[in-house]
């Protein structure tokens, strides 16, 4: 072989070698902090050590004596099931809120004031269950009249998403407010005489969990959980990626730049080509409260 075109091979694979090991080396936590709990990869800004998170708002409580292990937000006592930097957010259990139903209890709102977390707009939908019944979503000024169904009727002032299981009738998807930080459903049933409400259902999920695990939207009253995405967002005044940030913004998702992958919230997290470390750009969004908003 010609020694030019050996030399570009070697020039070539050496390249190879070292964009891998880039990747490889990406950092996802703070250096020499945990970076797993059990299956769960804990990514800064989360941490289960003062020194590996952010604040303590982010810190993580990790159950070694569980099997397997299990990791939950401590400042809201939640279950977390995956933590995405790409996305900006972390998806957790998230109780299933019963009205009426035989053998369970009914379900308290979920109140995240005074935390970082918001329920992600843009990656749950709320759900409700019922028959003959008008659902509120309460805590919004004013409160929303979301659903309202009266077996084949349906009125709305939320633009729904509907699916084969869960078209409107007796089941309604619908998106929420963006930043909203705390979830009081209330269903009540539409006619005075009625004998029985029934059995009520209302939880905020994942869509493409439920549209590839539910097929019978009342077979929820057994479940007590579902996957549910919280978002969060940051004081850019005293965190680690400030000087990344645009002052009057208060949400934050960052991004690796294109060819570079790793966790943006840390300082050089972001590895790339030739082993390098890429700065990465931070996208903050105003607040809105548009139903179909853009916004975690």
């Amino acid at each position: 072989m010609d020694s030019m075109v050996w030399r570009l091979v070697v020039k070539m694979t050496l390249l190879v070698l070292m964009f891998q090991l880039a990747k490889a080396a990406a950092p996802v936590a703070k250096f020499g902090c945990p970076d797993r709990c059990g299956a769960i990869s804990i990514a800064y800004p989360f941490g289960t050590r003062k020194e590996c998170y952010m604040d303590e708002r982010f810190a993580i409580e990790c159950n070694d004596s569980a099997n397997p292990p299990r990791a939950f937000i401590s400042r809201i006592k939640m279950e977390v099931l995956n933590i995405s930097v790409t996305t900006a957010t972390a998806t957790v259990k998230s109780p299933v809120i019963s009205f009426n139903c035989i053998g369970r209890v009914d379900g308290v709102p979920l109140n995240l004031t005074g935390t970082p977390f918001v329920f992600s707009s843009k990656r749950n939908l709320f759900v409700a269950v019922g028959c003959d019944t008008r659902a509120f979503m309460t805590g919004t000024e004013p409160d929303l009249v979301v659903w309202e169904s009266t077996w084949g009727n349906l009125q709305s002032n939320v633009r729904l998403q509907e699916n084969n299981m869960c078209s409107g009738q007796n089941c309604s998807l619908a998106r929420i407010p963006s930043l909203l930080q705390v979830f009081n459903p209330r269903l009540v049933s539409t006619k005075s005489n009625q004998v029985g409400e029934g059995c009520k259902l209302a939880f905020l999920v994942n869509p493409t969990w439920f549209e590839s695990n539910i097929s019978d939207p009342f077979a929820m009253q057994y479940r007590d959980y579902v996957p549910m995405d919280l978002g969060w967002m940051m004081n850019l005044n005293d965190n680690d990626i400030s000087t990344h940030c645009q002052e009057g913004y208060n949400q934050s998702e960052c991004a690796c730049e294109d060819g570079f992958e790793g966790n943006p919230y840390l300082e050089l997290g972001c590895a790339g080509k030739n082993s390098s470390l890429k700065k990465k750009n931070c996208y903050f969004y105003y607040p809105s409260f548009f139903f179909l908003g853009l916004f975690y």
